[in-house]
C-alpha cells in the first residue's frame, strides 16, 4: 500500500497545512505533539519570542488530538485560584486568534450548562461558581426556575 498524501480527503484545506519538507540538520525547539498545545507553543514561539526554527512533529494530522476530538470546549472555569487567571487569559486569546492568523479556526463562544443531580453536586457546582465569580469568570448558578428560562 502506498503512503496517502496527508490531507488529500480534505479538498477545501489550504495546500500549506500538508507540506512534507525536509528536515533540517538541527531546530531551536522541538515540539513532539501538533495537537492544539503544540501548535499553540509553537505560534507563541513565534509571535512572542521571535523563535522561528521550530520543528513541530505530529504522528497523526495537525490539531487533532483532543481539539479535534472530545469536548472541543474550551473554558475558563475551574476551581482553583491559582489556575483561574491562565485558565481566562487563554480563553481570551482564542477570540482574536483567527483574525491573528488569518485562517477560519471555526471558533465560536457558547455557554455551557451543568446539572446537578445531587445534593453533593449542588453543593460542588455551587462552589464551582462562587470560587469562579471570585477569580472574574463569568459563572451564574441556576435554578430550576432559570434553567426553564434558557
Amino acid at each position: 500500500m502506498s503512503p496517502r498524501t496527508p490531507g488529500a480527503d480534505l479538498p477545501d484545506h489550504p495546500d500549506f497545512l500538508w507540506r512534507t519538507p525536509e528536515p533540517k540538520r538541527s531546530y531551536d525547539v522541538v515540539i513532539v505533539g501538533g495537537g492544539g498545545h503544540g501548535l499553540a507553543t509553537a505560534h507563541y514561539l513565534a509571535k512572542n519570542h521571535g523563535i522561528t526554527n521550530v520543528a513541530v512533529l505530529e504522528k497523526g494530522w495537525l490539531a487533532g488530538g483532543n481539539m479535534a476530538r472530545n469536548t472541543t470546549i474550551i473554558r475558563s472555569n475551574y476551581l482553583w485560584d491559582e489556575s483561574a487567571g491562565i485558565y481566562e487569559h487563554a480563553l481570551k486569546l482564542w477570540e482574536g486568534l483567527g483574525e491573528e492568523l488569518d485562517y477560519p479556526i471555526l471558533f465560536s463562544q457558547r455557554g455551557v450548562l451543568n446539572l446537578a443531580h445531587s445534593l453533593q453536586d449542588v453543593r460542588d457546582s455551587v462552589r464551582r461558581v462562587e470560587a469562579n465569580r471570585l477569580n472574574g469568570v463569568d459563572a451564574e448558578w441556576l435554578d430550576a426556575d432559570g434553567v426553564k428560562e434558557v
